[in-house]
């Protein structure tokens, strides 16, 4: 095979995040899932098969923060002949001798976010994430021409302190300043280990150029209820107008994606106006995007609060997407982190506005009866091991979980970690040996509820999945198994046992 030249900058990441996951994002969690428990060839097969690329070797689907960088430099003034979004396995068609960069996106390079839990549960080693980041770190053609490697995202903070051969680690966002280190690199100039990128104005946030992995189209940034384990509560809450918005659903219906999510820290802060949902524009942003013709919409993330105070709004959100009738359902990621007000008032004091404090687990029981009045589908965290946490501040969320054991979501307990850049960064994180049994009970109650409400939202998820039915009776199998494995474990951790 001659040897190409390579472009300058190529723009990539592991094969758990390129990938289509058969349409259905959710099977991305899979990723955290130890190595040793799968055979390379079925996770890949059914839980991770890679992006269609094109015959050039560059994806035709990729992360949107990936597609955002890419934008970034196209409009920066480098050429597509320079720049590339490709998938780890077509890096020959795109790493050579002139390949100077190679910047990686990722949320969760080292396997820091749920990874702990898992490892502690199962005990079967590193996870695939983090076994497939390494792995590309390490590829035959970047070990050759030794290019610039740049690790960002939302999870590059992972990645300091880590001696796993990276260059550079860039923090923030990346439309603001990546174009400028690029140059510099290209140019032989000094650049520091950790960049910390600015802050982009909303209507500066470009258009994407190419398709995003689960027709990801991002309506703003930034978060204003300030959590101090979160990294988006430090970012300054801004919004892209309609139009850029607009534009970036028609990239993604022209490369083939049929379902669109729209994407902010939370979906009822599109153009908020003193701290309260903008209805008109909400409900406006939503018919804007039904009238392009997606097969799906819906939104990445929801806070709890604002739904709860704009009960009415959701309500017409739904009617506008049309669920019940061109779709079966909605979901959203959702923050519940607590059932104890004594926690929330500490770490998270803005997370029940306008409501009380003491008020936030009836607004959880509440909403939750709204998602299922109106088929909404909750994918919700847990954060144990806050700082100052107690066995009775985790006897409340378990009281919380267990009230909420009947409405169809999963529930996703993670351990507190300490993550740069957020008011708790400082702090130790939370550890295997600092469970009380109080914690491996909540932990065995998530995992009871996951367990009880995976086989249907599997049926809910096939319609839109691009999967065949060989694949589909393959994850019914591997449900299955599922069961009878993790059963064990669920058993000790409610008895308040660790799982081994």
């Amino acid at each position: 095979m001659p040897q190409i030249p390579g472009k300058r900058i190529v723009l990539t990441s592991d094969a758990t995040m390129m990938s289509s996951y058969h349409g259905g994002v959710m099977l991305g969690f899979a990723a955290i899932m130890p190595r040793r428990a799968l055979p390379d060839f079925i996770f890949h097969k059914f839980f991770c098969p890679p992006v269609p690329a094109a015959k050039d070797g560059s994806a035709e689907i990729a992360p949107c923060g990936m597609r955002k960088v890419e934008a970034a430099l196209l409009e920066a003034g480098f050429s597509r002949e320079e720049v590339m979004v490709a998938h780890p396995y077509h890096l020959d068609k795109a790493i050579g001798p002139d390949t100077r960069i190679v910047g990686i996106t990722h949320d969760d390079p080292m396997g820091k976010i749920a990874m702990q839990e898992i490892e502690d549960i199962i005990g079967r080693g590193p996870p695939f994430n983090r076994a497939k980041f390494l792995q590309l770190l390490s590829h035959p053609l970047i070990r050759k021409y030794r290019p610039k490697i740049v690790v960002g995202g939302n999870g590059a903070w992972e990645v300091m302190g880590e001696d796993v051969g990276v260059d550079h680690i860039y923090l923030g966002e990346g439309e603001s300043d990546f174009p400028d280190i690029c140059r510099k690199i290209i140019d032989d100039e000094t650049v520091p280990s950790v960049i910390r990128g600015k802050t982009v104005l909303g209507e500066a946030i470009p258009v994407n150029r190419g398709g995003t992995i689960g027709g990801i189209v991002e309506i703003g940034r930034g978060c204003w209820r300030g959590c101090a384990f979160c990294s988006p509560a430090m970012r300054t809450l801004r919004h892209r107008p309609l139009q850029k918005i607009l534009e970036d659903v028609q990239v993604n219906l022209a490369c083939g994606q049929r379902d669109i999510i729209l994407h902010s820290e939370d979906f009822f802060s599109y153009g908020y106006r003193g701290a309260k949902p903008n209805e008109e524009k909400i409900l406006e942003l939503v018919a804007a995007v039904k009238e392009l013709q997606p097969k799906t919409i819906d939104v990445s993330h929801l806070s709890l609060a604002s739904v709860h105070q704009n009960q009415g709004l959701l309500r017409q959100v739904s009617e506008t997407v049309g669920v019940g009738s061109s779709q079966n359902h909605m979901s959203a990621w959702i923050g519940i982190e607590t059932g104890s007000c004594r926690i929330l008032k500490m770490h998270m004091p803005n997370k029940a506005r306008p409501a009380e404090i003491s008020n936030w687990p009836d607004i959880v029981r509440d909403c939750y009866r709204l998602f299922a009045e109106e088929s909404w589908l909750p994918v919700a965290s847990l954060v144990l091991g806050l700082p100052e946490e107690t066995a009775e501040d985790v006897i409340k969320t378990t009281e919380l979980v267990e009230s909420l054991m009947d409405y169809t979501g999963l529930m996703l307990p993670l351990f507190f970690t300490t993550i740069a850049d957020t008011k708790l960064g400082g702090r130790k994180g939370f550890a295997r040996e600092d469970a009380l049994p109080e914690h491996w009970q909540l932990v065995g109650l998530c995992l009871e509820y996951n367990l009880l409400h995976l086989k249907k939202l599997h049926r809910l998820y096939r319609e839109r999945m691009t999967a065949g039915p060989a694949v589909h009776a393959a994850l019914r199998g591997i449900n299955l198994m599922a069961d009878l494995v993790l059963n064990k474990y669920m058993k000790r951790m409610k008895r308040g046992e660790p799982p081994n």
